[in-house]
């Protein structure tokens, strides 16, 4: 009695349009007893395509997710081998990674002020490590300023960036606010706005400044 119930239940359901992997998944019977079963169950024409698309969606989201899961293993492929190549990340090479990073973000124009600008959170969590663990510099005098847009939420935009630098909210000052759409933004975006992290002190400076020189100079072969 069991089986002609279902029996009824998989032609029903094939009527409707269902797949023999959907009904399959809603009754334990085998591909043996299923093709027996249908062999006189007809489709229109519209269900048998709609099937047929949605095979082929789930191929494609099964190749997405399969893609996916490749990507992963090689990128843990290659961290697992990196980590194994630089072993133990000395403070020297916090120091020379920290100077590349301010040759390229780094504010340099002015005498004693030390700013490094982005809108990638990971950027700017390392940024802040350097200045207190490499270059000693108190996290409590480390200040930030965000540049938002105005149909932002300014405060979630603060709370956002204050887990990611783990920087007081005094240490945040007025977040400068442009006046136009986030919307309107026509290149790619990490969508929390600009975080900039700065400090003042004059021989701070001239020692990145003087880092970076060496650095350059070195590239060149003087």
């Amino acid at each position: 009695m069991v089986r002609i119930e279902d029996r009824r239940l998989a032609i029903n359901l094939r009527e409707q349009g269902k797949s023999w992997t959907e009904i399959r998944s809603m009754i334990n019977v085998s591909k043996d007893t299923m093709s027996r079963w249908l062999k006189d169950a007809c489709l229109t024409e519209e269900q048998r395509q709609k099937i047929v698309l949605k095979g082929k969606a789930k191929r494609i989201e099964n190749y997405i997710l399969s893609a996916k899961a490749r990507r992963k293993r090689i990128d843990e492929t290659y961290y697992q081998n990196k980590v194994r190549e630089f072993g133990k990340i000395s403070k020297r090479d916090f120091l020379v990674a920290g100077l590349f990073l301010y040759l390229g973000e780094g504010a340099k124009s002015t005498r004693s002020r030390i700013q490094i600008t982005n809108s990638d959170p990971s950027i700017i969590r390392f940024s802040v490590y350097w200045l207190a663990k490499t270059l000693e510099i108190p996290h409590r005098k480390i200040k930030v300023q965000l540049h938002l847009y105005k149909d932002m939420d300014i405060e979630g935009e603060i709370d956002f960036w204050q887990k990611i630098t783990m920087l007081d909210r005094v240490q945040f000052i007025k977040p400068y606010v442009k006046k136009v759409s986030s919307l309107r933004i026509d290149h790619p975006s990490f969508g929390h706005g600009t975080c900039s992290i700065y400090y003042h002190n004059a021989k701070i400076k001239d020692e990145i400044m003087a880092g970076i020189k060496v650095i350059m100079n070195s590239a060149t072969g003087v």
